[in-house]
């Protein structure tokens, strides 16, 4: 029987902007190593994250400040993360970049802007989900973010226009003070993709910062402003899902090269593979076993069907030389005869379980943040799974899962441990008592 594989697409996808946080870290010149371990230990300490498993990721900031290197560091919620790529990988997706919907709004907003102005200094202010994202790019190099959640209360204390230019007149003013040597004209850019901006929003914006170019994009005019995309009545896709593409295509305005996919997902789709080719090896020796135990079986029947006729055809013959041939054949006749014996008894003591079936049920049931590293038995009787897990809950939920598997009778973790200088993965043991065969 031939199961076809359902066939899966390349995918980015992002996380909602309020479960995101991203911040910018200095790092002193001296230290060239454990730079991973400073940025978790410092996104582990943020308050939005406090008490809950991390998935961070990183890069590189291009800075000629003779203190260090500065690097862009995103956090979110690992579990969100999980349940995100476990959400694609059932409906045949295969994620390749999960990231914060800003940088995808960042790479379309930006790549646009640089086309009309190389060298000014470009504020992108992102407002989605409520939370207000302003990131400025110097020399085409982002420089500084900032995140406000801007709440209804604020809103109508100080109306919307009133709050967006507030916030973009402090991120300016802060260079002006702070940073001496920026010059140039800013370009602003404010993108509304998901919210509803007042009417008044574009002039009230001009007359607080008059010195500047200001843009506003909102949902009527943003992809036919930035992508030049003419009004076809179709449904236009969003700007996330524009920036996402051209990250999987490799067309990036900047450098941010952020993925908080756990990086554990291609291993375990590795072990996977290397599963269904244990099962198929395994298929195959069983094959070759059964077709030896039969090709033996009818050799040794057409060396009695010779054996007979030459009897009927050499009465004439010495008698002690027929009986001589005789007895020589009794006794291979008796040894070709004894070989599918022996074989049958070394298959039903060998192959008592249907590993074909369990290892099938495992490849099955297995989570996708669950890697298994080692898979052995001695006795046939029993199984053991060792391997690494994202977090104590996944290892759990595998072990519900394989005891409902029609081969295994139970299943039981053994072990459980986390281990640190594995990035935290939780490393397990699973003893799973197996169902013997009876067809065997």
């Amino acid at each position: 029987t031939h199961h076809r594989m359902p066939r899966t697409s390349r995918a980015g996808v992002s996380l909602p902007a309020s479960s995101t946080v991203l911040q910018i870290m200095h790092v002193p010149k001296a230290m060239t190593s454990g730079i991973g371990r400073l940025v978790r230990n410092e996104v582990k300490s943020l308050v939005a994250l406090s008490g809950k498993e991390v998935a961070f990721d990183f890069c590189r900031i291009t800075s000629r400040r003779p203190q260090g290197s500065r690097l862009l560091a995103v956090a979110a919620d690992a579990r969100q993360v999980t349940r995100l790529v476990e959400a694609c990988s059932k409906g045949s997706i295969n994620p390749e970049v999960v990231e914060p919907p800003v940088l995808a709004y960042a790479r379309v907003l930006y790549a646009n802007q640089t086309q009309r102005n190389m060298n000014g200094n470009v504020l992108l202010a992102i407002l989605r989900d409520s939370i207000l994202t302003l990131c400025v790019f110097r020399k085409q190099n982002l420089d500084l973010v900032r995140t406000r959640n801007i709440g209804p209360i604020e809103t109508e204390l100080e109306g919307l226009s009133g709050r967006l230019a507030k916030e973009v007149k402090a991120v300016i003013q802060f260079y002006d003070v702070e940073i001496a040597e920026v010059s140039g004209e800013w370009n602003i850019v404010i993108d509304a993709d998901s919210a509803s901006l007042p009417n008044d929003t574009e002039q009230h914006l001009r007359d607080e910062i008059p010195w500047a170019n200001l843009q506003v994009k909102t949902n009527e005019n943003i992809l036919q402003d930035i992508l030049a995309v003419q009004d076809s009545g179709t449904e236009k896709p969003s700007v996330v899902a524009i920036g996402l593409a051209m990250r999987l295509l490799n067309i990036d305005g900047h450098n941010l090269k952020i993925n908080l996919l756990p990086p554990e997902s291609a291993d375990i789709k590795s072990a996977k593979r290397h599963f269904l080719i244990t099962s198929n090896i395994i298929a195959v020796i069983l094959l070759l076993m059964i077709f030896a135990a039969v090709g033996i079986g009818m050799l040794a029947q057409k060396i009695e069907q010779k054996t007979t006729l030459r009897k009927q055809t050499e009465l004439s013959q010495d008698t002690y030389v027929l009986l001589r041939e005789q007895e020589s054949l009794d006794k291979q006749i008796k040894q070709l005869s004894d070989r599918p014996a022996r074989l049958k008894s070394i298959l039903d003591s060998r192959y008592s379980a249907d590993w074909a079936g369990i290892l099938e049920d495992v490849k099955n049931l297995t989570p996708k943040t669950v890697r298994i590293t080692r898979l052995y038995s001695d006795d046939n009787t029993n199984m053991l799974l060792n391997g690494v897990a994202l977090s104590y809950e996944v290892v759990h939920l595998f072990v519900k899962m394989l005891d409902q598997s029609d081969h295994i009778s139970s299943a039981s973790l053994k072990e459980t441990i986390r281990e640190e200088k594995t990035g935290g993965l939780v490393k397990y043991v699973i003893n799973c008592s197996l169902i013997r065969d009876e067809g065997q």
